[in-house]
């Protein structure tokens, strides 16, 4: 049975995709101890604005970096209760998405920013 062989089986790269994020949606590395730090394990950590989810990422990213996506964490960061005097009020909550890039691929911010 040729289709289950390993000879030959190679790493594949993805295909150059055309994807765009929808209006108002936007991607922004995080740039803190703890994203430098999951980059060495091959994982970037993104700030999302607008409503965008995994499966978009995904392809966002594969897109506009030229790299392979395993996979894509969600963390939900509520907004925090601020006082001025008196008064309270709440910040944004916001989305952090952690994307895990497939073994020997990177993202160099400095050329794609």
């Amino acid at each position: 049975m040729a289709l289950f062989s390993k000879k030959g089986s190679t790493t594949l790269k993805p295909k150059p995709l055309t994807f765009s994020l929808p209006p108002g949606a936007m991607l922004v590395p995080v740039v803190s101890e703890k994203s430098t730090r999951l980059q060495t394990m091959g994982q970037y950590l993104f700030s999302v604005i607008g409503k965008v989810n995994k499966i978009e990422t995904k392809k966002a990213v594969e897109s506009i970096f030229g790299v392979r996506v395993v996979g894509v964490n969600s963390i939900g960061l509520p907004g925090k209760v601020v006082r001025r005097g008196r008064v309270t009020g709440r910040r944004r909550a916001r989305r952090h998405l952690v994307v895990r890039l497939a073994p020997g691929e990177s993202i160099d911010f400095s050329k794609t920013l």
